[in-house]
């Protein structure tokens, strides 16, 4: 089942960088000062943002900050953190607020189901992207042009060479995420200028050469990014990636072991792990990662229907065939359950089906 999503799916589903993940020394978290004032040309009523903009949100205080938004445990800043990885709760959220904007910051892997759902729908339009994220508003009208997105840069001109650096590559790496990749290639240029070896800019130009499919390219850049530091996380995660692209399980479950040490409980990079352990048949350890994302996701409210399904292949191949059919069951009686997994689900319990009956003693 792994092998039937696509590499958009994968890299949604299955990204490596994690909330828990320690910055480099050299790293500069980007200030939403200028989104914050592009907004605020035209301001919107109300914005969905993720749980990345949640904290320098509300160190900034916006207008249409909502007095519940300041509660970080309060049951709307949870929902839209949550929508960011579950693109049905953000539709469920905009019928409920009609969202006038939406602000995407922080590591694109942790909104890229998000993303990737609004891109292919077209009802909202990327509007404006710096270093901090990515602003979309309502329609189907990209007002994003080149001039614009070569103007942020400028506002960096002051700052030393590494923390523009690191400010143009977090740029890049959302460009990227938007699909813009011409302008992320830009971007990337400019932070090599600023600082050759600097190691975000390589993790970016990793991530670049990822969307691209160029699998050995993206673990070049990633050694790269490695060669100051063995332990730069951004470096491991895109090393990870392109290693499993490549074919090389073990080594990428090696790093995956690595990664997943600090940040134990962080859905993606679980997610990632258990696709890892399937390819290299640790299946014990695929189906316990599984169960605890499944326990996630009911804690939190979501959809556990995508789980159930890896799960439910994960106890049939190690002989569990009531397991099995108890999971994809599951998954199946989930409306959430996308069409294709779907049909791969039901294919799945069949054949578990008739394997139990196979094994049936016959009377």
């Amino acid at each position: 089942m792994w092998r039937v999503l696509g590499l958009g799916a994968i890299l949604a589903a299955g990204g490596m960088v994690g909330a828990g993940c320690r910055r480099h020394a050299a790293e500069k978290r980007p200030l939403p000062n200028l989104v914050l004032e592009f907004l605020g040309q035209n301001p919107p009523r109300t914005v969905y943002f993720n749980g990345a903009a949640h904290g320098a949100l509300v160190l900034a205080k916006p207008e249409w900050l909502a007095a519940s938004d300041y509660d970080p445990r309060g049951e709307r800043v949870r929902s839209m953190a949550q929508a960011a990885q579950n693109p049905k709760l953000f539709r469920q959220l905009d019928r409920q607020e009609h969202f006038d904007a939406i602000l995407l910051a922080g590591d694109p892997l942790q909104y890229r189901p998000l993303l990737e759902h609004l891109i292919k729908m077209g009802d909202w339009s990327l509007e404006w992207a710096d270093a901090f994220g990515l602003v979309y508003r309502r329609g189907r009208e990209e007002t994003v042009s080149m001039e614009r997105i070569r103007g942020v840069p400028r506002q960096w001109e002051s700052l030393e060479a590494e923390t523009r650096a690191s400010y143009l590559s977090a740029f890049a790496s959302h460009l990227t995420a938007a699909h813009r990749t011409e302008a992320a290639r830009e971007m990337l240029d400019l932070a090599f200028v600023a600082s050759p070896n600097s190691p975000a800019a390589w993790a970016s130009e990793g991530a670049y050469r990822l969307a691209r499919g160029e699998w050995a390219p993206a673990l070049a850049a990633a050694d790269r990014a490695l060669r100051g530091d063995k332990n730069f996380r951004p470096g491991l995660s895109i090393k990870a990636q392109a290693l499993y692209f490549s074919k090389r399980f073990g080594e990428a479950y090696a790093l995956s072991c690595r990664l997943l040490q600090d940040a134990p409980d962080d859905p993606v990079m679980l997610f990632a792990h258990a696709k890892i352990a399937h390819e290299v048949r640790a299946l014990q350890e695929e189906i316990s990662v599984l169960r605890k994302l499944i326990g996630i996701a009911e804690k939190e409210g979501r959809s556990t229907a995508w789980y159930r399904v890896f799960l439910g292949q994960a106890l049939g191949i190690t002989g569990d065939g009531e397991g099995a059919l108890r999971e994809l069951g599951a998954a199946m009686q989930d409306p959430e359950l996308p069409p294709e997994q779907r049909e791969f689900a039901k294919d799945a319990f069949e054949r578990v089906k008739t394997n139990l009956g196979k094994l049936a003693p016959s009377k």
